[in-house]
This record gives C-alpha cells, structure tokens and sequence, in this order.
C-alpha cells in the first residue's frame, strides 16, 4: 500500500488549499458556525449509540425527538426528521412514501439519481419533464406550465423537481405547487443544495413556505454542519410522518452516528441564536465578490432572476479554455477547489463559512486569469 487516507487528509488539512465544494463548514475549525465542529472537540469521546439517555433515531421518544420538534418549529413544519445517510435517503424515503409500488411519478430530469434510484427500486412508471437550457449545460427551472399540461393527462402519485439545482437554478415552487395540488399530487421538492434559502432577504424563500408537501435539505452542502447530515421536511402532512420513519428505517443505516446528529443539532441551535448577524456577514462578503466577477473581461459571471446567489457560475463561453481547464488552473496555480467542472462553465460553491480572505483569493485569481486570455 502507497496511500495512507488518514495521512494525506492530515497533510491536506495543513496545506493553504481553499476550498469552494461542499461541506459548508469550509473546515473553518476556529469560526463560530458550528460550535460543535469548533476546535479540538474529542469526537471519540461522544461516539455512542443508542444507550438510555440519547434515544433511538428510528424510534424516537426521548432526546432526539425533542431535536427534532424543535427543528420543525424552527422550519416551520409539520414534522422534521434527521438523516445521517444525507439526502439520498431523505429523497429515497420521500419517494417510497409517495408513491405506491407501480405507481406514477412525475420527476424533472435533472433530479438527483436517488430519485431514479427509488423509482427503480418500486418499479414506477416515470414521466420526466426536461428543463431548457440556460446556458451551455446548466439546466433552467421546471416550467410549471409544462407540469400542468402533464398532471392534466394522467394521474400521478408525486411529483419530484430539484430547486435549487446544482447550478443554483431556482423553479416557481408556488406554481409548482398549486398545479401539482390541483390533480390530487403530493409534491416533493429536492431543496438539498438550498438549506440557507429563508435565513436571508437575498435568498429565495424555501419550498417549506412555497407550498411543497415534502421538502429535502442538505445541511452540509451549504451550511456549517458534517457531510451527510441532512433533513426530511413534512410540511404539509399530505404523506404520513409514520410512513416517512418507516422507509427512512429502510434506507438509512440502524447505527447512526451520534456525532452526525449532533452536528445538525448544533447548526439549528446556532441558526436560531445567530442567523441574522451570521448571514448578514456572509452576504456582504458575497455581494462584494459577486462585483468583482461582474468585471471580467472574457470569463462570465453566470446571473439570472431564477438563479440564487450563494452558486457562483463562471462561463468559458467565448473564450478559448473550457470549464475543466479552468478547474484545473485555480487548483495547480491558486489552490483554489471549485465544487464542479463542465466544458461549458466552472461551478464555486460558497457558504456563511467562507471568509473574506477566501473571497479574495477567488476574486483575485479570476481576474488574472481572465487578463491572460
């Protein structure tokens, strides 16, 4: 063996690489976001299972059902269950919910393969609706009209879209919802990548308050919390909460780790205490970027009324590098880790962790890289 995991991820984690990917945190150990992920916390230490006074994830009564009352408060919904099995189990439970074995299911075709993977799994008949293009390779928002003329034609059980998508692309949940709700459908919205949507006027609101019956969100993708924490919002109570537990027992692992969970914990109590000032720091931070990348020259700063902010789409379009050798420049010359490479465009993810310096290295290398082409 001539790799060692542990010792290259200590080596990485003490190199000046920054990253603009998932998780959320960033691996900013000494920023406030998350208290739990902060410092030299013993992590061993609190790596238990399900003993009398931490409760059972499958079978709630005690703490973690408290945790997750006070996050549907939080969220405002009816239920909110945890997910350590991220939102591949979130989706995958929601569907099977949803949808009986052979039923009906409408999905936009860019949702996530979990999706596909549920649909596979229950032998469902699947209708895809295709979104336009906006530009080369990033998808546009599923066209509720569209929906409509589909839900008219035939009954379905659920239909599944993904708003946000990868690229930030943002759907008219609303309208989504009243045509869906209108044929008797249960909606289910894929919102992993739009867990800090509602924590800021610059964002959009979430699907929780547009309408969805079913909403899925991935904590770790945009905010300060451990790969594979997700939640399963039952918003409406459309679907059963107790259906919702059964499948998710089903999909997700019978030992789920305590410090995942306890990673969600702390990144909802640290919201409910400090998201205004949290996120205002952050958008500031980001409008100031979103400015500088409005000024390149060739490179192009993707930016639509339907796309959120916190994605930032960089288009090769026009010039002569491809979305893929730009990656590869911002990772060897900057040390900079983009979330995603196409041939069309370059995708960065931000989150509230990013820090001003962070921000200007991006900014900064952009512009260089730009004045070369």
């Amino acid at each position: 063996m001539t790799m060692n995991l542990e010792e290259e991820l200590k080596k990485y984690a003490q190199t000046d690489y920054y990253g603009f990917h998932m998780p959320g945190h960033k691996r900013q150990t000494a920023s406030p976001g998350n208290p739990f992920l902060c410092g030299n916390f013993p992590l061993l230490s609190v790596d238990v299972t399900e003993i009398p006074p931490f409760d059972d994830l499958h079978d709630p009564h005690g703490i973690l059902k408290e945790e997750m009352e006070n996050a549907a408060r939080f969220y405002g919904t009816k239920d909110t269950i945890f997910s350590v099995n991220g939102s591949t189990a979130s989706n995958l439970a929601a569907v099977s919910a949803s949808v009986k074995r052979g039923g009906r299911l409408l999905a936009a075709s860019n949702c996530h393969r979990s999706v596909f993977h549920a649909a596979e799994l229950l032998e469902l008949q699947v209708t895809k609706i295709t979104p336009g293009e906006m530009i080369p390779d990033v998808p546009g928002p599923v066209d509720a009209f569209e929906a409509e003329k589909l839900l008219s034609a035939q009954q379905f059980d659920a239909m599944v879209v993904t708003s946000p998508s990868y690229e930030g692309v943002v759907s008219d949940i609303s309208a989504l919802a009243e045509a869906a709700h209108a044929h008797g459908t249960v909606l289910i919205v894929d919102e992993a990548h739009g867990a800090h949507f509602s924590m800021h006027p610059d964002f959009p609101e979430s699907s929780v308050r547009c309408g969805a019956d079913l909403t899925v969100q991935s904590l770790h993708k945009t905010l300060p919390s451990l790969t594979q924490t997700s939640l399963l919002h039952n918003v409406s109570g459309r679907v059963r909460t107790e259906e919702l537990m059964k499948w998710m027992d089903i999909y997700e692992s019978s030992s789920p780790s305590y410090i995942l969970m306890a990673s969600i914990t702390s990144c909802i109590h640290f919201l409910q205490e400090h998201r205004e000032e949290y996120f205002e720091a952050y958008v500031q931070k980001l409008r100031k970027c979103r400015r500088s990348l409005k000024e390149l020259q060739h490179l192009q700063l993707f930016e639509s009324p339907c796309a959120e902010p916190s994605k930032i789409v960089i288009s090769t379009a026009g010039t002569d590098i491809k979305g893929t050798q730009l990656y590869d420049i911002l990772y060897q010359n900057y040390h900079l880790a983009a979330e995603k490479a196409m041939p069309g465009y370059l995708l960065l993810m931000t989150s509230p962790a990013d820090t001003a310096e962070g921000f200007e290295r991006l900014t900064k290398a952009l512009a260089e890289i730009d004045e070369s082409l």
